[in-house]
């Protein structure tokens, strides 16, 4: 081989011999005889360097993929004898190769494996099992690739097709009839052999009898021999989470339900025996966590078998199987309470199934209720917060607890729907017991009360609450325990309509929305609009009266005596009830715009005289108070609005004329030049709305809104502006199109300049603000992007084009800001999937080489890259996707262009690149990114 071309593999080797030494192995790999170069390289042992080799066997995999079914026989005997002299040799070598080397030479080995055997070499196992002879690293070598043959064969996790499953079916046809009981022996040999010298190997052994038990007799594993040596195992700290492992295959095993059952009582009967089921509380968690596993197993596997022959109509037989699955149910509960989750979470589906089979049983015994109020009662506790959660920096822990919650919530679900008055009790209970001494109570217990109360809303159905007097009973007493939490039992009235009367009356007198007590009347305002809400389809025959006797309330000036009882705020809440009032009447349409004018009349008159005041008054005070009546004035109009959810129902309901009257006057106020951050923010909240409720109707304003919103606007203004523009963008689309291409830039260049001003480092509202500011505006390119109108940017000029392209590099990868990063690199992503590709954008293929693709290894090569951090995570994601989408349009190019240019400038190694290339061509994106963390680190 090319001496001076191999010593591009070594680590300090420079970019530019790296690239020519890949080069150089693919010509290999493309040349007649360039494999029989390589396969000599290995077999005469030619080059110590293990990079060398692998890249070797790199050339021997291309040559068995692609030319081996079609070489001639001469061509590939001469591929076995190179692989079986390579291994003779390697079990007699005085040195050990690195994992990754030999687990590349597994994988060789399997794939010409499934390509010969067993017509083209009959004797494969036969010539594996004679090097055994040859000590501790023939043994290792044979069982990596058993291992490697299990997955090219028998991975459920890989999809075949037809001609593959025929193929692999025929192969473990083939050694089941002639050599399945040799490699059995040879496993039990191994075993016997280095449990007690090394412990790697045994681990090694009973992963391979693990993976084999799926499809070979259980009989030959399922016997004294092996099982007295599991039993062992157990008891040996470096090998019994692999022997638990082993066992679980055991369990596991498909088989006919009787004898399934009688397998695992077997099973569990000698581990209690042997005393390894009596683990210690303070038990490692990681062996906790496969104990826990196994015996979900054996609890599922038996419950499975109960549901097969109950279908099968053997009902003795049936509950011989449930009666040992109730047996294990102490097993259930030690590992669903314990503390550590992964140990809790592996026994759940345990739980499930359980919970599954009583739904079946009409009439249960008591020792299956006090089974199903066991498990209620640990999955409420388990679902409280841990001392050690971090509200405040959410990480992987916190994530993984998240979705855990979510695991226990369905077993929940399920017992409230097998025993709904066991979970009323429950739950009555803890809220007893909580807010009986709320003072001394911890934060988690009153989470986890609120919680529970709440679930109970979602877990059971309106009828089981509301029309079952006992269960509406216990409802009861718990609302009056936290009346906050009443607000999730609203549909009470729904079924109880009769009550809706008397409970308006009190909304509405001097029990609530004129209570003397202005923090009753605020929270009133509040709870009366939910109500209203929640009701509206049951409005039908109060909503006139409810209107009248609102109006002393829906006040707009300080003259009329009223002022006092309803702050601002608290009037926003009555009168987006008036506007669902109005709809919820049933008026013909005429009627409705009646009601709707004599409720926003008041309001455009008065904003009118104001506006006009405001631009002669002197004195800024006044002026201030002036600007807030505005602010308020409008954001009434706007909360009347929310009674329409779209366009379709505000037309249908006559009332769109009241809404575009009011849009030119408010505008007005655009104009006036102080106290602009108050004023605008009014308007931009009706604009909002009426982006939802007008359509197409508001568009012939936005040009004079959106110009004058632009105009001299702070960080906070610019900040706020964008969800409008965000939303016209993706309400009106193509429409706006023409419009936003005027624009663009103009939005863009107004956003840097206020990014550019200066600031306190010190300031942290000022910081914060300009870190607010930089992430809406990548949404802002977001929405650009993502709503079919990229036609903006590239009707920018290349240079305008070129910069807002580097303002996403810099988002992803200068920031110290997880959120920004995430956006940006999403945004590349979904760019390159638009302009990649042959035919593609001019110019923008250059772009990803030089900038994107160095940008998706800088930002997680930064300091600052948080890999504990939560975002962090979701912005890795994002990066390993774009390379995925960079690959899917670049193809090939993108690959030699990382093995030949760029990776080798971060000074990876070699073998490390392939593996990434790899990675980055089969890997799924949970695995990719976990090769983009290393990779980078």
């Amino acid at each position: 081989m090319a001496e001076n071309l191999l010593q591009g593999l070594q680590s300090a080797a420079n970019s530019t011999s790296q690239a020519g030494t890949l080069q150089y192995f693919e010509q290999l790999k493309n040349s007649e005889d360039g494999w029989k170069l390589c396969g000599d390289a290995l077999v005469r042992n030619l080059y110590s360097d293990e990079t060398v080799k692998f890249f070797c066997f790199q050339v021997l995999e291309h040559q068995i993929k692609t030319s081996h079914a079609a070489a001639s026989p001469l061509n590939q005997c001469t591929a076995r004898n190179i692989l079986l002299t390579w291994l003779r040799n390697q079990c007699c070598s005085k040195t050990d190769d690195k994992n990754f080397l030999k687990n590349k030479a597994a994988q060789v080995f399997s794939l010409i494996f499934v390509r010969d055997y067993p017509e083209g070499w009959p004797t494969f196992f036969s010539d594996l099992l004679q090097c055994l002879q040859f000590g501790a690293q023939a043994v290792d070598m044979y069982l990596r690739i058993l291992k490697a043959i299990d997955e090219e064969v028998v991975d459920r996790d890989v999809i075949r097709n037809q001609q593959d499953a025929e193929r692999n079916m025929k192969i473990k046809d083939t050694i089941r009839d002639t050599c399945i009981t040799d490699l059995v022996d040879s496993w039990y040999h191994i075993l016997n052999t280095y449990e007690n010298s090394l412990s790697s190997l045994t681990c090694l052994c009973l992963d391979v009898i693990g993976a084999y038990i799926e499809w070979i007799d259980i009989g030959l594993i399922a016997n004294d021999r092996f099982i007295s040596a599991l039993l062992r195992y157990m008891s040996v700290e470096v090998l019994r989470e692999s022997a638990c492992d082993c066992i679980h295959e055991v369990i596991m095993k498909g088989m006919e339900p009787v004898a399934k059952r009688e397998l695992v009582e077997s099973l569990v009967s000698v581990l209690e025996k042997s005393g390894i089921l009596q683990l210690q509380e303070d038990e490692d968690a990681d062996f906790l966590a496969k104990v826990s596993k196994l015996m979900n197993a054996v609890g599922t596997q038996l419950l499975n078998s109960y549901s097969k022959l109950t279908k099968s109509g053997d009902t003795e037989a049936a509950a011989k199987c449930l009666h040992a699955a109730e047996e294990k149910m102490q097993y259930l509960f030690r590992f669903l309470s314990h503390d550590d989750d992964d140990v809790s979470q592996n026994v759940s589906g345990f739980g499930y199934a359980y919970l599954t089979v009583l739904k079946q049983i009409a009439n249960p015994n008591e020792q299956q209720k006090a089974n199903l109020r066991a498990i209620l009662h640990v999955i409420i506790n388990k679902m409280k917060y841990d001392e050690s959660y971090n509200f405040d920096h959410e990480g992987e822990d916190e994530v993984m607890f998240m979705e855990y919650r979510k695991e226990m919530k369905i077993l929940f679900d399920n017992i409230a729907q097998l025993d709904p008055d066991l979970v009323l009790v429950s739950v009555h209970n803890i809220l007893n017991s909580t807010f009986g001494q709320l003072d001394g109570a911890k934060f988690m217990d009153v989470e986890i009360a609120v919680r529970v109360l709440y679930m109970v809303g979602e877990a059971m159905s309106m009828q089981q609450l509301y029309s079952d007097a006992s269960k509406f009973s216990a409802l009861q007493q718990m609302m009056s325990l936290f009346f906050e939490t009443v607000v999730r039992y609203d549909r009470f009235f729904s079924s109880q309509g009769q009550h809706i009367p008397t409970v308006l009356i009190a909304f509405l007198d001097e029990r609530g929305l004129r209570n003397p007590n202005c923090t009753v009347r605020s929270r009133c305002s509040y709870l009366f609009s939910r109500f209203i809400k929640s009701h509206k389809a049951n409005m039908l025959n109060y909503a006139h009266d409810v209107l009248k006797r609102l109006q002393g309330l829906l006040v707009i000036s300080a003259e009329n005596g009223y002022q006092q009882l309803l702050s601002a705020d608290d009037q926003l809440f009555l009168y987006e009830s008036a506007g669902i009032l109005i709809v919820a009447s049933g008026a013909v349409p005429e009627k409705q715009l009646m009601y709707m004018k004599d409720l926003l009349s008041p309001i455009i008159e008065k904003f009118d005289s104001i506006v006009t005041k405001l631009m002669s008054e002197t004195d800024d005070a006044s002026s201030l108070v002036y600007a807030q009546q505005l602010y308020h004035l409008v954001a009434y109009a706007s909360r009347a609005s929310k009674a329409f959810p779209n366009q379709q129902a505000l037309k249908a309901s006559g009332c769109a004329p009241c809404f575009t009257e009011a849009l030119p006057i408010f505008l007005r106020a655009l104009h006036i030049p102080i106290h602009r951050d108050t004023i605008h923010s009014g308007v931009r909240q009706y604009l909002h709305r009426m982006i939802v409720c007008l359509g197409e109707e508001v568009l012939p304003f936005i040009p004079v809104a959106v110009s004058h919103l632009l105009e001299g606007c702070t960080a906070r203004d610019i900040q706020e502006f964008i969800p409008l523009i965000n939303q016209i963008i993706s309400r009106f689309k193509t429409q706006i199109g023409p419009f936003l291409r005027e624009v663009f830039m103009a939005i863009v260049n107004r956003i840097f300049i206020v990014l550019g001003k200066p600031a306190d480092a010190k300031d942290a509202q000022a910081v914060k603000e300009k870190e607010t500011l930089r992430r809406s505006y990548f949404l802002f390119v977001g929405a650009v992007v993502t709503n079919d109108v990229t036609g903006v940017l590239t009707s920018q000029t290349p240079q305008d084009l070129h910069q807002v392209l580097l303002t996403l590099i810099q988002g992803g990868v200068e920031f110290p800001d997880p959120v920004a990063q995430k956006i940006s690199f999403n945004i590349l992503r979904k760019l390159v999937e638009l302009w990649g590709g042959s035919n593609g954008l001019n110019g923008f293929r250059e772009f990803i080489y030089e900038s994107i693709v160095p940008a998706s290894f800088m930002a997680p090569m930064k300091s600052n890259f948080d890999m504990n951090d939560a975002q962090t995570i979701l912005a890795l994601q994002e990066i390993a996707l774009t390379q995925k989408m960079i690959l899917q349009k670049q193809g090939v190019e993108f690959i030699e262009f990382l093995q030949s240019k760029y990776l080798p400038t971060l000074q990876i190694a070699p073998g490390l690149i392939q593996e990434y290339i790899s990675a980055l061509q089969h890997a799924d994106i949970k695995t990719f990114k976990n090769y983009i963390k290393v990779t980078c680190r």
